[in-house]
């Protein structure tokens, strides 16, 4: 008689099998992807469910002891009117945020399809920093940080 069962020899080596599968479905990479897609994704939804005018903002330190605002100013209220729509504001008010806006989009929609697909891949290759591209990324950033606060202090945003 044929039994329709596939025959275990090695109890333990099938246990360790079905351990190694539950494991490869919890891979550590999936809860970065996890994170990488709610940090993402809150500031985005919220940006289209709560009016800027509802949200509750802080005084900026900086504004208060200098009387100028400081480096990031602007980029909430940028992201909340390229949500709203309002995409003449958004450009006038912080140029910066129009790249930080699709970094958002795209690191959420990367990682919540990862997840829901459930592909696993490397980084790519362009995301790869050794010690000499990330010295170069972090210059260029602060470089165009400086030039979009720069930019607001010439036309005297507050």
């Amino acid at each position: 008689m044929i039994s329709n069962t596939p025959h275990i020899t090695n109890p333990k080596s099938h246990i360790r099998n079905q351990q190694s599968q539950i494991q490869n479905r919890m891979h550590p990479i999936s809860h970065i992807r996890l994170a990488l897609a709610l940090t993402t994704g809150i500031p985005l939804l919220l940006s289209f469910l709560v009016p800027i005018n509802r949200l509750a903002l802080f005084e900026c330190p900086f504004l208060n002891i200098t009387g100028l605002p400081g480096p990031f100013c602007g980029f909430t209220r940028s992201i909340w009117a390229i949500s709203a729509g309002d995409w003449v504001y958004a450009t006038v008010n912080c140029p910066l945020a129009w790249p930080l806006y699709a970094a958002l989009v795209g690191v959420f929609a990367w990682n919540t399809g990862h997840m829901l697909l459930g592909i696993k891949t490397t980084r790519p290759s362009i995301l790869r920093l050794n010690r000499v591209r990330a010295n170069r990324v972090a210059g260029i950033t602060i470089a165009l940080v400086l030039l979009n606060w720069s930019y607001r202090l010439c036309l005297g945003f507050t």
